[in-house]
C-alpha cells in the first residue's frame, strides 16, 4: 500500500500490509524550557534559557482490509498495528520521508480508533527529543605528541557528546593524562601503558576501560569496566565550527598519543 515507511523499534510498517502513514506532522523544535522572571521595577521580564525540550510527531495512519474479509480482517489488522506500537520503553523512530535519521521517541496517547467496515483510521503521537540523529555514527581520529594542539571542524549543526578514544604512544607509559577539549578539562588520574586504551565516553559522563564498546552510542557501558577513581574535571562536547583538542601526559616517558573521538551528528531534522 502506498504511503510513508515507518520503522519503529526496528520493525518497518511494511510488515502490515494494511497499514499505510499519508501524513507526517513535525513540531518543527523542540518545546521552550527557559525561564522568565518578573523583577520589581523592571518593565518586562528577565529570561534564562535552557536546552530545548521534546517535540511531538504526529502520524496520520489508516488500515484498509479487502471487503471480503470484513469484519474480522479489519480488526485482525488493527490489532496488528498494536501489537507492532506497543513496546513499553523509549525507542528509535525512522520516517520514511527522510529515512537519513532516527528519533529517540515515546508513543503518548494511543488513539481512539475509528472503524467502518474495512476502514480504520487513527493518528499516532509520539514526543521524541529536540533533535533528529544519523543513522550512522561517525569518528575523526589523529596522532600527536603530548600537549599538541589539534583543530578541527566536525561539520556539526548540533552540539554532540562523544567519546573519546585515547592510547598513549612511545616509552612504556605514563602517570596519567589531561584531556582538553574546548576548555572543557578532565584529568585522568592513573598509570596508562603505552598501547592501552581508555575511552572517555561523555554520554555515561564515565571513563572506562578499552577501545569503546557502545557502537550504538547510546551510553551504555559495561560497570566492570568502569576506571572513575583517578577522574577529575568536565566531560566535553563538540561545539559548532573549530574544535581544540589537547592530550597532555601528567608523566611517564610515552611520547605522544592516538586520539579517536567517535560522534554521531544531530540534526534539526
Amino acid at each position: 500500500m502506498s504511503g510513508y515507511e515507518i520503522i519503529w523499534d526496528g520493525i518497518s510498517s511494511t510488515t502490515i500490509p494494511q497499514f499505510c502513514c499519508q501524513k507526517i506532522t513535525r513540531q518543527i523544535l523542540g518545546n521552550s524550557r527557559g525561564t522568565f522572571v518578573e523583577i520589581p521595577g523592571r518593565s518586562g521580564s528577565w529570561f534564562f534559557p535552557e536546552q530545548p525540550g521534546r517535540r511531538k510527531i504526529i502520524l496520520e495512519c489508516f488500515v484498509l482490509e479487502e471487503e471480503v474479509a470484513f469484519p474480522t480482517g479489519r480488526r485482525d489488522a488493527v490489532t496488528l498495528v498494536a501489537d507492532w506500537l506497543e513496546i513499553g520503553r523509549q525507542g528509535k523512530l525512522i520516517l520514511g520521508d527522510d529515512p537519513t535519521v532516527f528519533h529517540n521517541a515515546v508513543l503518548i496517547d494511543p488513539p481512539d480508533v475509528d472503524e467502518w467496515r474495512s476502514l480504520a483510521t487513527f493518528e499516532l503521537t509520539f514526543t521524541a527529543e529536540s533533535y533528529g540523529y544519523a543513522i550512522n555514527s561517525s569518528s575523526w581520529s589523529y596522532s600527536a605528541a603530548s600537549g599538541s594542539v589539534q583543530n578541527h571542524d566536525f561539520s556539526l549543526l548540533v552540539p554532540t557528546y562523544p567519546i573519546v578514544e585515547i592510547t598513549p604512544t612511545g616509552g612504556s607509559s605514563i602517570t596519567g593524562f589531561t584531556l582538553s577539549l574546548n576548555g572543557k578539562i578532565l584529568t585522568y588520574n592513573t598509570v596508562l601503558t603505552t598501547g592501552s586504551t581508555v575511552n572517555v565516553n561523555s554520554l555515561a559522563m564515565s571513563v572506562l576501560a578499552g577501545t569503546s564498546d557502545d557502537v550504538n552510542l547510546t551510553g551504555a557501558y559495561d560497570p566492570l569496566e568502569m576506571l572513575m577513581s583517578g577522574v577529575t574535571g568536565s566531560f566535553p562536547f563538540l561545539q559548532v565550527g573549530t574544535n581544540e583538542i589537547t592530550v597532555t601526559k601528567l608523566g611517564g616517558d610515552a611520547t605522544g598519543f592516538t586520539v579517536n573521538i567517535i560522534y554521531r551528528y544531530r540534526y534539526r531534522k
